[in-house]
């Protein structure tokens, strides 16, 4: 196939095979791919072409992302194959790797630790929402091992956050423990620190 080629007004290289307008690739990728205007390429060098620009496109997506907020590797892997071929997400997420952007363990840790500071979570919901994320189970564990975590102070600090009054009515009281449940705690738990409203209630 005859290629050749026009520049979008973003920079880009626009590639047409035969005269048919094939795919568009990065300005760099095209001219570090060693082809040339009018070249004959065959059906496989076309395709790797088109991979390796879907591959550059994925990884500055990685990158954009990873600057907005951390990310573990199958959660990036993931929202990166709503967008690209999965072989191409796979190469950006090696390349991010490579670059030291990704650490799962790092990223655990911290996701841990601003769960349990930030929303007060039990233990066992952490966990379960760093393997929502894609972290796997060693890992996810380690990370809740690392914290020191006491349950207890945990349902106080939820419910001061929700304001609830020592003799709360029961659509107060209902509201609160549906929210202490969400957060992983367990309904004897519960009933035991509420059971004892000085604790809880706020200082005045």
């Amino acid at each position: 196939m005859r290629i050749t080629t026009t520049v979008t007004k973003k920079g880009r290289i626009n590639i047409f095979a035969d005269g048919e307008y094939a795919f568009t690739v990065p300005v760099l990728i095209w001219y570090a791919s060693g082809f040339s205007e009018g070249e004959t390429l065959t059906e496989e060098a076309l395709w790797a072409l088109r991979l390796e620009g879907q591959a550059a496109d994925a990884y500055e997506t990685a990158v954009r992302m990873l600057s907005l907020r951390a990310h573990g590797e199958r959660e990036l892997i993931n929202k990166l194959r709503q967008k690209y071929p999965a072989q191409a997400a796979a190469a950006a997420v090696e390349k991010c790797k490579e670059n030291l952007l990704l650490d799962d363990e790092a990223f655990s840790c911290a996701l841990a630790s601003e769960l349990a500071e930030k929303k007060h979570f039990s233990p066992e919901r952490i966990e379960k929402e760093l393997l929502f994320r894609g972290i796997d189970r060693e890992t996810a564990k380690n990370a809740v091992l690392s914290l020191d975590i006491d349950r207890k102070t945990g349902i106080i600090r939820i419910i001061r956050k929700m304001h609830l009054p020592p003799a709360p009515e029961q659509k107060e009281l209902n509201r609160a423990i549906r929210r202490l449940l969400t957060a992983g705690y367990s309904m004897g738990e519960i009933r035991q620190v509420l059971r004892v409203p000085e604790e809880y209630a706020e200082q005045e």
